[in-house]
């Protein structure tokens, strides 16, 4: 009865009228909680896009609570990237619906799927957009949790081609519930259960576990892998096992699915892929950097601007860090600056650094003076001349006599005094190795760097290796009986591998 009941209520939807203001007009998108429809606001004749809950899943407080989340998260975003809600509220059956921009163009999984794989350029610039959305989503304390080519709509804006606009925070985690002081925070996630999409979720939301927006990152080198090798790394019919292989499975190097994809593309992607969340990138601008570093060395510009990108909107300033500015955002002209400080990101200077220079200057200036002024007072307090005998003086008042005493003492005091040697000052020498930890469930396993054949160690181990900020190492890994994928890493701090072999071999 409430399938028929359902059918009956859609069927009768197309050239409806909502409350008075949306008429819809079709249907374009269709999902397992409610379905998409173009609408045209009565008065301002505006193309708008209305979700409309199913009439059954309307009914669960639940899921009607998590719709009006998605609701709130997208329309308190205030950036060009994510598709704008400006409407909420109940069709006269009792379906939730909220209203939200109408965005003409594909999802990426269609053009992926037509293109196959995606040139470098494109796939750039889409995921630059994506880190500066999801930058301003992460400082406002909002976690996608089901980014995927889906949820990514791709479109033309004021001749810019590919502009990306992100959609679906149906299963967005709130970080910062706002609570009154009695109440504690609402939670819509069960502890254990499982949200998004299997074949781009974290290993740590796989298995049911806490998520940050390091989850929103490997979500984006998924996508990033998909785009540039048109495949995605894991794959399987049954969801569970898909489930297993993002928590256990390395993935094949996208350079092994398409020998186009350099070294640098390589680290960074992997570095996205990593198993533990503290060895991937820390925040969606530390991966924004990375990807400007590509699109400069590879000379993308030539290709694509993304000149547009530093200009599409605000983006909120901290993540986890709590450093979020008084606005809550940054302009895009200071993230060119930002992007453009050679530093890492935590040492990247802070709006309102400026103030602590000039305050840091002045106390400083205090101090120097304040110790001059009192050097001065104290000269002018000590005696010229100081005498552990005033017999001597008596008998010679003359000052010339003084005089002589005064440089026969000195001549005494510093033949007395032997001269203070300088304490060095040991200089601060940067880092230059890095540990490599390797974590095996078997003992034995050889590891060697893949391009010389060099064994580095016998895992499980520890290893200092030369650090290089800008070089990449690909681990190979040997054991009898064992086919062990190699695995791309970056020199430029401490890594973690984790190796889990099956004991039946293979």
């Amino acid at each position: 009865m409430t399938v028929n009941r359902t059918s009956e209520i859609e069927e009768k939807n197309i050239g409806r009228v909502i409350n008075q203001r949306y008429k819809l007009i079709k249907k374009i998108g269709v999902g397992g909680m409610g379905d998409v429809y173009l609408a045209e606001h009565e008065v301002l004749k505006k193309k708008v896009a209305v979700k409309i809950l199913h009439y059954e899943q309307s009914k669960r407080k639940d899921t009607v609570e998590r719709f009006k989340r998605e609701a709130i998260a997208a329309s308190n975003m205030g950036q060009a990237n994510i598709a704008d809600v400006t409407d909420f509220g109940y069709t006269d059956e009792g379906n939730a619906y909220f209203v939200m921009e109408f965005i003409e163009g594909q999802s990426l999984s269609d053009i992926i799927r037509e293109q196959k794989i995606l040139p470098l350029e494109y796939a750039v610039s889409v995921a630059s957009q994506i880190c500066v959305a999801l930058y301003s989503a992460h400082g406002k304390g909002i976690i996608h949790r089901d980014l995927k080519p889906e949820n990514v709509l791709i479109t033309e804006v004021n001749g810019v081609y590919p502009f990306v606009k992100i959609v679906d925070f149906g299963i967005s985690k709130i970080l910062h519930d706002e609570m009154s002081k009695k109440d504690k925070p609402k939670t819509l996630t069960k502890s254990g259960a499982i949200f998004g999409t299997p074949e781009y979720m974290s290993p740590e939301q796989a298995g049911g576990n806490e998520v940050g927006p390091t989850s929103d990152i490997y979500s984006l080198g998924i996508m990033i892998y998909e785009m540039l090798t048109g495949q995605i790394p894991f794959v399987d019919d049954n969801y569970m096992k898909v489930l297993h292989k993002h928590q256990y499975d390395f993935p094949e190097l996208p350079s092994v699915r398409n020998t186009e994809i350099t070294s640098d593309v390589d680290a960074l992607i992997m570095k996205c892929l990593e198993k533990k969340a503290f060895n991937r990138y820390e925040s969606m601008f530390a991966l924004l950097g990375d990807l400007k570093k590509i699109y400069i060395g590879h000379k993308l510009e030539k290709k694509i601007s993304l000149a547009f990108l530093f200009n599409s909107g605000t983006v909120a300033r901290g993540t986890t860090k709590g450093n979020i500015d008084d606005n809550g955002s940054i302009s895009g002209q200071e993230i060119i600056r930002l992007l453009n400080y050679e530093g890492a990101e935590d040492d990247v200077p802070q709006r309102g650094s400026k103030t602590a220079l000039k305050a840091t200057v002045i106390i400083f200036l205090l101090i120097v003076a304040a110790f001059l002024t009192y050097s001065y007072i104290q000269k002018k307090k000590n005696p010229l001349v100081v005498y552990r005998d005033n017999t001597e003086l008596k008998e010679n008042p003359d000052n010339s006599k003084v005089e002589n005493l005064h440089k026969k003492k000195k001549k005494i005091s510093k033949k007395k005094k032997p001269k203070n040697k300088k304490k060095k000052i040991p200089r601060y020498v940067p880092k230059k190795t890095i540990e490599l930890k390797i974590n095996s469930n078997i003992k034995g396993v050889r590891v060697y760097d893949k391009d010389t054949g060099k064994t580095i160690c016998i895992a499980p181990c520890k290893k200092n290796i030369p650090k290089d900020e800008a070089g990449v190492l690909l681990l190979g890994f040997e054991m009898d009986d064992f086919d062990i994928k190699p695995m791309a890493i970056t020199l430029e701090r401490d890594m973690v591998v984790n190796l889990k072999l099956n004991t039946t071999g293979g």
